[in-house]
Formats: structure tokens, sequence, C-alpha cells
């Protein structure tokens, strides 16, 4: 099984989980079975947002954990098969132990739906922190 994982970036932060999965971001790609992962600037993995869902399907990538997700994303990646995963905290490792030993929800629409309300429902008019980050996503729509 194979897992995507967004993260703060390559070197200092590679352990630490981004705010959610964003083209300008870094991301790691964990193989559960064999235990190890890769880390790389999700623009290595794919050029735009509507790339990203390709390479990752390549990669035979069939799950992804994150801490933060755009409803419409959530939606998006569900219908492609992909199973995404509401991360606990911000640690890559914790987190990886956690989905191993079955201990991660899945992310919830209402969960995602907590988030479009920071914003009103509309963060490309939003100014907060937390849709500064959502306002990379929507190429994935």
């Amino acid at each position: 099984m194979k897992v995507a994982i967004p993260i703060i970036d390559t070197e200092v932060n590679r352990n630490v989980l981004s705010g959610g999965l964003n083209v300008n971001g870094s991301i790691c790609l964990y193989d559960v079975d064999a235990k190890s992962g890769s880390w790389l600037k999700t623009t290595d993995l794919a050029a735009n947002m509507g790339d990203l869902l390709p390479a990752l399907e390549a990669k035979m990538i069939s799950v992804i954990i994150t801490r933060q997700i755009h409803p419409m994303a959530l939606k998006v990646l569900v219908n492609k098969g992909f199973e995404v995963y509401k991360a606990k905290g911000n640690g890559l490792d914790d987190n990886i132990r956690f989905y191993a030993e079955k201990q991660l929800d899945i992310y919830s629409y209402e969960a995602a739906m907590e988030l479009a309300d920071v914003c009103g429902g509309e963060c490309n008019t939003c100014s907060t922190e937390a849709c500064d980050d959502e306002k990379k996503i929507p190429d994935l729509l």
C-alpha cells in the first residue's frame, strides 16, 4: 500500500505535515509494506494540480493522509478512487503509524466543510491563512 502525505518541505521539515496538498508544497510518498519513503517537491511529481492525480496514480498511490482538504478536492479524489484520511497532529511518522494501525479516520465531507466554513465557502475571496493554502487547490477541481 502506497500513501501520499503533504509535508512542509523536503529538507528541514520533511517530517512535519503541511496544511494540505498543493502544487507549491512537498510530499512524502510512503510504501507501507516496504516501510520506505521518498520526499520530493510536488512540482517534481507534477507541474500543476491537474497533472497531480495522474502522477499519483502512476506511482500506484491509493491513499492520501492530510490535515486539511477543500470539500470539492475531497470529492474529486474520492471519485477517482483515492482513500483520504484525516491526519492526527503534524507528525509524519506518527501518522504513518496511525494509518498502519488503522487509527486514522476517513476524511468526511463534514470535516472538509469545516474548512470551507472558515471562508464562508468562498476561499477565493478569503484572506485567512487557512484559505491562502486552499487557494492553491482550485486547479484540482
